[in-house]
């Protein structure tokens, strides 16, 4: 009896537990990624040769989106990049820019090729699904509208669309990844950093 007790009593001061609290922001990283994504793929097609060289003043007054400091930061980076002269004042300018978003937004997709999870009478807690196989696909999507005057008269007038996207699938209990626009863009980053003389 007494080595029960003392075995009891050598388990008390024995045991003990860790805990960790766990928080999420609240927007997934994966969304703001694949938004931003989507914005340096749409920015990166910008083809305004009329502003090589030229003072042009960006007018973001009717861009109203998600990220829209980080939409800003990307098109003033695009601008420069193609040759633009950027101005703080309209009336420094050449050319008036005016840059809005038709969209900026994520869809969401998934599929499942087995049971889905049913809902048990009286129960709060389901049938867990039963899948063969399962596959996600989330895409950002980005409509930007580049208006583009000077003194009135129109210089240009284009809408640029850009996308990033990811997707995986599971059959049982396999996984793969058909497209990850994501790693791709991170690996592409970090390449180019490692590439640059230091």
């Amino acid at each position: 009896m007494k080595y029960i007790i003392a075995a009891t009593i050598l388990l008390i001061f024995i045991t003990g537990c860790t805990t960790r609290s766990f928080t999420n922001t609240q927007r997934t990283a994966i969304e703001q990624l694949l938004l931003s994504g989507a914005v340096d793929n749409a920015v990166a097609k910008f083809r305004i040769p009329q502003v090589a060289g030229k003072k042009t003043y960006l007018d973001f007054t009717n861009l109203k989106s998600y990220d829209i400091e980080y939409v800003k930061t990307a098109v003033r980076a695009r601008f420069a990049q193609i040759g633009a002269v950027l101005v703080q004042n309209a009336d420094q300018a050449d050319y008036i820019a005016e840059i809005s978003s038709g969209t900026l937004g994520t869809e969401y997709k998934s599929t499942l090729l087995g049971i889905p999870s049913l809902p048990i009478p009286g129960s709060p807690t389901p049938l867990p699904e039963l899948a063969l196989a399962r596959g996600v696909e989330q895409t950002g999507i980005v409509k930007l509208f580049v208006f583009i005057h000077s003194n009135g008269k129109l210089v240009t007038a284009d809408h640029y669309y850009g996308k990033a996207e990811r997707s995986e699938g599971f059959i049982l209990w396999f996984r793969f990844q058909p497209t990850d626009d994501i790693r791709k863009a991170w690996e592409q980053a970090d390449n180019k950093l490692k590439a640059e003389p230091k």
